[in-house]
């Protein structure tokens, strides 16, 4: 299944929060045996960019166009080069591996039973897991060869099972800062019967929704940040009840969003905040 996506600009982003989460990123990042001495995530190939409240987005260098892209929601679904990059990653989130790199850090405890969203294009793969602490996320090269390589980040949910309305993204890959090969993938509430991005060329993709979970995927060279594509949330009526642009950051959306005692507890402050929704899994 084919989607969308691209990460905010780094320039765009507050300073510390960009700072912040690149630190949190790179704290994690794993590197597999010593016979894969460079890390992909963590090297001149890889740029690591940051959107707010812990989303984390990876740019990779282009892949050739004419790989097969596939998308899984559920372990059940997994390719066999998909199936190792997934255990891959537990292995590098494991508790054990972490607390001897950093006693302080405890990761997301999860497990294959937790996988959300696992894309692949070529021998590069990306996965991510999702439960009721946290969340997992993988890129990982090569998977099962000698020259596997790869990083990932690991977080608690800041404010749990609420989300900043109806979507709430996690993680954004792209091949080019502002553009070409692009995957999303994040969670949404209960009422989130569709969703799409809009291209705002008078194009749509759909994305695939499972329990919560959504993922996109595409290879549309025409998607560009300057053209303001939009993921869109239906209800189960066909009714639109959301629309917010793919690159924007969370701490910049429109609206802030507050949580049952009516505090704030995403976005900027504003004159029109929404209630926060539960996810719905």
């Amino acid at each position: 299944m084919n989607d969308i996506l691209d990460l905010p600009a780094e320039r765009d982003l507050p300073p510390e929060a960009a700072l912040a989460m690149r630190a949190r990123l790179l704290d994690f990042v794993s590197p597999p045996p010593a016979r894969t001495p460079r890390l992909r995530i963590a090297v001149a190939v890889a740029v690591l960019l940051a959107v707010a409240s812990g989303a984390a987005a990876v740019v990779w260098d282009r892949p050739d166009r004419s790989t097969v892209q596939m998308l899984a929601m559920r372990a059940g679904e997994l390719s066999p080069t998909l199936q190792d990059a997934a255990e891959r990653c537990l292995q590098w989130n494991s508790p054990q591996r972490q607390s001897r790199q950093d006693p302080e850090k405890r990761p997301v405890p999860v497990s294959l039973t937790d996988l959300a969203v696992a894309t692949e294009r070529g021998d590069r793969a990306l996965v991510l897991f999702m439960n009721d602490v946290g969340y997992a996320t993988c890129d990982v090269e090569g998977a099962g060869t000698a020259r596997e390589s790869g990083g990932g980040a690991t977080e608690p949910w800041p404010h749990g099972e609420w989300l900043p309305g109806p979507v709430q993204r996690l993680l954004l890959t792209s091949t080019e800062a502002d553009g070409g090969d692009v995957s999303v993938s994040g969670r949404v509430s209960s009422r989130v019967h569709r969703l799409v991005l809009d291209h705002r060329d008078g194009h749509t993709t759909a994305a695939r929704l499972s329990e919560g979970a959504f993922g996109l995927m595409t290879s549309d060279a025409r998607l560009k940040a300057g053209n303001d594509p939009e993921l869109v949330s239906y209800d189960a009526g066909g009714t639109e009840i959301d629309r917010r642009p793919l690159f924007q950051a969370e701490d910049q959306l429109e609206h802030c969003y507050t949580g049952p005692d009516g505090k704030r507890i995403y976005g900027k402050p504003t004159s029109s905040c929404r209630p926060a929704e539960k996810w719905g899994r």
